[in-house]
């Protein structure tokens, strides 16, 4: 999986929308089981519904205020929830890092039209995902930047990060993600920028992701500037001090 198939704009993800609806419709038995007699059809009716306002908006074409902006987009991502459901109760494993795509690229989508992002957990499960496949350093610092646009449209209901008791929240997994692809970039620059904004957004898990990245640093070659990175931030988030 690599980013240079992650394209924010609207027909691309419709593109990628339709690739795991047709599936979907392929197993229509299974979906509508899933669904409790429901046709997956009229999902499918609303996802092209829905992408035919977003391809207006983003030509210029229509205009929402900003409760009617942050609906649609809303509405959009739990589509794509609903289609995603039904990819993992139906395991049509072949499309998952499709849904990941999809996903992430609606997340930046929703972000670069002004919409506040309340509903972050496919998206943020999108990035990990294509993070996880993902070697190349340009691509990998393309990711971070990418992410750094969705967590900032992020709710401030997320934001505030009040329930710590799922590890997997997306508000979580988002901002570790970003900070795996800036350390995996081997760009001091960025690396500087990610760890300070996680400094403010997850201070109490900064001790043990610098640890691990440090671990990891130490059976790899790792240039020297970034492991300098690493042990300031060390320095400033020691493993032993209360957060």
């Amino acid at each position: 999986m690599s980013t240079h198939v992650l394209v924010i704009e609207n027909d691309a993800i419709s593109d990628l929308a339709l690739e795991v609806t047709q599936a979907v419709l392929a197993n229509t038995e299974d979906a509508e089981t899933v669904m409790e007699g429901q046709s997956p059809l009229a999902l499918a009716q609303a996802l092209s519904d829905f992408f035919q306002i977003a391809g207006a908006l983003e030509a210029g074409a229509a205009h929402l205020d900003q409760d009617e902006l942050d609906e649609l987009c809303a509405y959009g991502l739990d589509l794509l929830d609903r289609l995603a459901f039904l990819v993992r109760k139906i395991e049509i494993m072949d499309k998952r890092d499709t849904v990941a795509r999809m996903f992430a690229a609606m997340g930046v989508w929703v972000a670069r039209r002004g919409a506040t992002i309340d509903n972050l957990e496919g998206v943020a499960d999108g990035f990990g995902m294509i993070v996880n496949a993902t070697s190349a350093t340009d691509e990998l610092r393309a990711l971070c930047e990418l992410m750094e646009e969705v967590i900032q449209a992020v709710s401030v209901r997320l934001q505030l990060d009040e329930d710590r008791g799922d590890a997997w929240r997306p508000w979580r997994v988002i901002n570790l993600n970003a900070g795996i692809a800036a350390t995996r970039s081997l760009d001091p620059a960025l690396m500087e920028r990610t760890f300070e904004n996680m400094g403010r957004r997850l201070p109490y898990d900064m001790p043990a992701f610098l640890a691990d990245g440090m671990h990891q640093a130490a059976f790899q070659n790792v240039p020297n500037t970034v492991k300098d990175v690493m042990r300031r931030h060390m320095e400033k988030w020691p493993a032993n001090a209360p957060h």
